[in-house]
């Protein structure tokens, strides 16, 4: 593949000799103090560059979005806290098998200590005042209606020392099966809330093989399901495993801000171990019109964007523009139509040679 550094280095060498060369002999034996050098009546014309050019055209194409997976399950599924707090411990980590009952990961339980404390405390002083109010009400000093309201303060109570108990039994997050960690999504020491996702854990049997891939926004408006996947393993380093986008979540996981695709391989891929590592392209069927320009066009690279030139409209001088590549792929770079501000023809060949305004000879070669 023609790479655009390598007509950047032919074309530093090439000026490098000439600027030796002149260098050398500006710095040779001086001429006789008699003899001087009369000023040139006039300068040089311009030297005319012989270039070929390029129409330009827009294509529908298709740009692969890369991704690294991991190998999964189609049952999978998430664990999490029942309750929120601070993690205390975290027992396994990804690509561990664990068994039913495994204790996996634990909340630090001062807090939920601290309200099962506060809700017993609170349950017995309601039925402390539950007695007070009935004795008084068997004497006739109290109403059936503060009888009432007193019942209803302890119905409460008991629900929050039920669910202050349930929460502090529940700080933990057990293994319900036998399965592997897929995925961890949190540390030691951080918070999380009521149902955040802890681990991803799968099981593996005859079902399908799939690749849980992150995606970012920028990408994730052109897949849709059924779209191909090609991805390749370090573990079998000739080998493609294929697959289609099978699930496209509505919105991003909201630790890691990527959504989480899931891909389904085909059945071939069942030599692969749950938590592999892939990485891989997806080609979506959605297209965008863009413009192919050979590799050979470039002349500078800036950052993300790359420098060329093109014939003015008098078709005999050079103007330098400045495009963004969206994808490069077999020799050519893609960019949208709006960056060439309909400009018809690029110069491919004799581009390194050409500076901005330089005179130019359009060769009758020009590539169609």
């Amino acid at each position: 593949m023609l790479s655009p550094y390598n007509i950047f280095y032919s074309f530093k060498k090439f000026t490098g000799f000439y600027l030796v060369t002149f260098a050398l002999a500006a710095c040779g034996s001086p001429e006789p103090s008699n003899t001087t050098t009369p000023p040139p009546t006039h300068t040089s014309p311009q030297e005319t560059i012989f270039v070929q050019t390029q129409p330009v055209s827009i294509q529908d194409t298709s740009i692969p979005v890369q991704v690294i997976g991991q190998v999964s399950s189609a049952t999978s599924f998430n664990l999490s806290f029942r309750t929120g707090g601070f993690i205390d411990e975290i027992l396994v980590d990804e690509g561990d098998r664990v068994s039913e009952g495994q204790r996996l990961a634990k909340l630090n339980q001062r807090e939920t200590e601290a309200l099962l404390l506060r809700a017993e405390a609170m349950f017995a002083q309601s039925m402390r005042e539950m007695n007070r109010i009935q004795n008084l009400y068997n004497d006739s000093a109290a109403t059936q209606q503060q009888l009432d309201n007193q019942q209803t303060v302890v119905d409460v109570s008991r629900a929050e020392l039920e669910l202050a108990r349930f929460n502090a039994e529940k700080s933990e997050i057990i293994a319900p099966q036998d399965g592997i960690i897929l995925r961890k999504m949190t540390e030691i020491n951080e918070q999380v809330r009521q149902g955040d996702a802890v681990f991803t854990m799968g099981t593996r049997g005859n079902e399908a093989t799939v690749v849980l891939a992150g995606v970012s926004d920028r990408h994730i408006y052109r897949l849709k399901t059924g779209d191909t996947a090609l991805f390749s393993s370090s573990a079998y380093p000739n080998k493609q495993f294929e697959g289609k986008v099978t699930r496209i979540p509505s919105q991003a996981n909201n630790r890691t801000g990527v959504f989480d695709i899931e891909i389904t391989l085909n059945g071939s891929a069942h030599e692969l171990k749950n938590g592999f590592i892939l990485r891989g392209s997806i080609l979506p069927q959605t297209t965008e019109p863009l413009i192919a320009i050979p590799i050979a066009a470039l002349v500078e690279a800036d950052g993300n964007a790359v420098w060329m030139y093109t014939p003015d409209a008098s078709g005999q001088s050079a103007n330098r523009i400045r495009v963004q590549p969206v994808h490069i792929a077999n020799e050519h770079f893609y960019v949208r139509s709006e960056d060439l501000n309909g400009i018809t023809r690029i110069i491919t060949r004799g581009s390194a040679y050409v500076r901005p305004g330089s005179a130019i000879n359009i060769s009758e070669e020009t590539v169609r």
